[in-house]
């Protein structure tokens, strides 16, 4: 009787590395178009911008989960009926796949992200933005935005280090700060996003009247009080504006996890 292939190796070899269980059963080319089915996807959920989001980005993680549940329960069946070979195909062959696969996966989701597929995922280790975005949440930006607005968050380039505040003004914008209230072209914006414990001491309750120079943005934080923003750092250029934040995908907090910015 000859050895066969086992199941459940073909399963687990499928959820690890997509189509790697049908590369054991000798399936190559099916194992081929799983990969490439599964990457095309993921590339034209980024083009499209589908993955700019908390939704997005649970509607990609579930596809790549989809695609390679459905090809390990393909591969244990098939492993079930294999009567071929037991050393087809070769150990060198296994690694040349996977390995090819590692590499496309780390240059498409890491190197290639942020151009080709439009966003970025953060970690917040600071304040400045509470309680809106909190220390230990995980936040994805949309790269493609277009030109920032009042009221976005923001992810900006800063003394090389990336951070994020809302925009409170845009070139040839008029803002001053009155009892810790945003007056925005004469508009009375309120505290504009800013909790009212969060609004204290003279820093936070005045700005003298500035205009925002064009091609720049000027910037705040919503825990006014204990924010680095364009009150100390000055007015951000806008082409150091990396993105729009578009939402909270997890953190420490349940309830918080799917929080969408509009």
């Amino acid at each position: 009787m000859k050895p066969g292939k086992f199941p459940l190796l073909a399963f687990l070899m499928s959820c690890l590395v997509a189509g790697w269980g049908l590369v054991y059963v000798g399936r190559i080319k099916w194992a081929i178009w799983v990969a490439a089915f599964m990457y095309t996807g993921v590339v034209v959920l980024g083009v499209f911008g589908l993955s700019a989001s908390p939704v997005g980005l649970y509607g990609l993680f579930g596809f790549i989960v989809a695609v390679k549940f459905a090809s390990a329960i393909v591969s244990a069946r098939l492993a079930r009926r294999y009567n071929g070979p037991p050393d087809v195909p070769r150990k060198r062959f296994h690694a040349l796949y996977v390995g090819v696969l590692i590499v496309f996966s780390f240059v498409l989701l890491e190197v290639l992200r942020a151009p080709l597929m439009g966003f970025k995922n953060y970690y917040i280790p600071t304040g400045s933005m509470a309680p809106t975005v909190s220390v230990g949440d995980y936040i994805v930006a949309d790269l493609k935005a277009g030109a920032p607005k009042v009221g976005d968050i923001v992810v900006y380039r800063w003394n090389g280090t990336e951070a994020i505040k809302r925009v409170a003004g845009v070139g040839g914008d008029t803002l001053e700060i009155v009892n810790g209230e945003l007056i925005h072209n004469g508009d009375n914006l309120g505290l504009f996003h800013a909790p009212a414990d969060r609004v204290e001491g003279p820093l936070s309750m005045t700005l003298a009247p500035v205009k925002v120079e064009p091609g720049r943005v000027y910037l705040l934080g919503d825990n006014r009080y204990n924010s680095n923003d364009s009150r100390s750092m000055g007015q951000v250029p806008v082409e150091d504006v990396v993105g729009k934040v578009t939402g909270i995908w997890f953190s420490k907090e349940r309830a918080r996890i799917g929080t969408t910015f509009p």
